[in-house]
């Protein structure tokens, strides 16, 4: 959704926060938001990143935008995670202003940054306690963790790839232990694919977009960002990675429960309808499940 259709009462309300007037904007394009998402420059020199989104255009993406203000808001600032500057919100529309990290998103460098990714996420701290309010993870994905049952019991599994159905069972066994392997209490991001990590002119890596915050395993979002590595295609042994300090106490067999049960979830979510003005977003979580199938073979070979 492009700067120009934002309605006045927004880019009024952004004008005021900044004290100036909006010279330039520089659409963001990475990600399967439906709503705008916008480096924002005034003409007295202030710059910040700000995404919206409309009730009318889907809702469902407006109340993630309230959870990722309520989210920011709590984040204790140790989290390499950009400041909340301001939210407009009138019920129709919802606006988030940040600090604009300067930086791009992480991929295509044959692995050289996924070390500074993983350091960022060994860096999110111990949450239980502190962020309570947070759902636990187990909680949040237990349901998607049993996507194979409904999978078979629906009958589509023949549709399923030849190396998916050759793994099926396998996989199906391995995936009963996902929902105990994320226990923990350390804050997790919970999306932790390239677009929304940004690395900065010094090699740092920045955690963007944080709705889906909640408690669990710590090592967790370091797995499914190597499995995103697997998805962009980046030439790199990704179990080499689990050598990385983020990963001392994951065992083997944690690892494969989770890459199981992500790939039953994947291919689950990606058969239903899309989301309103969201339409690459089902062909994404096929690849999604095809990556932790190829993962799982090459780690059961």
């Amino acid at each position: 959704m492009p700067w120009s259709s934002l309605p006045a009462t927004v880019t009024r309300w952004v004008e005021a926060e900044l004290g100036g007037r909006v010279v330039t904007t520089n659409a963001q394009r990475n990600g399967f938001s439906s709503g705008s998402a916008d480096r924002v420059m005034a003409d007295n020199g202030r710059r910040v990143f700000v995404k919206t989104m409309s009730r009318s255009r889907n809702a469902e993406t407006l109340e993630l935008h309230r959870r990722e203000a309520a989210v920011m808001r709590m984040l204790p600032n140790e989290v390499r995670a950009p400041a909340l500057l301001g939210v407009y919100d009138d019920d129709e529309w919802i606006a988030l202003m940040m600090h604009d990290i300067e930086g791009a998103h992480p991929g295509g460098q044959h692995g050289a940054d996924i070390p500074a990714v993983l350091d960022a996420i060994a860096e999110l701290p111990e949450a239980a306690g502190r962020l309570g309010t947070l759902p636990r993870l187990q909680d949040e994905l237990v349901g998607d963790f049993s996507a194979w049952n409904r999978i078979v019991a629906d009958g589509v599994d023949s549709t399923l790839p030849s190396l998916a159905l050759a793994l099926r069972d396998r996989m199906m066994e391995a995936a009963v232990g996902a929902a105990g392997a994320v226990v923990g209490d350390h804050l997790v991001h919970l999306d932790c694919r390239a677009d929304n990590i940004l690395i900065d002119g010094s090699g740092t890596a920045w955690l963007i977009d944080w709705p889906w915050a909640s408690i669990g395993a710590r090592w967790f979002d370091g797995v499914t960002y190597l499995l995103d590595v697997v998805v962009r295609g980046e030439s790199v042994d990704v179990d080499w990675y689990l050598s990385h300090p983020l990963f001392d106490t994951l065992r083997s067999e944690q690892v494969d429960a989770v890459l199981a049960a992500l790939a039953g979830t994947f291919y689950n979510n990606a058969r239903q309808p899309s989301p309103p003005n969201m339409p690459t977003l089902r062909a994404f979580q096929r690849a999604e499940a095809d990556a932790a199938v190829a993962w799982l073979a090459r780690r059961w070979a």
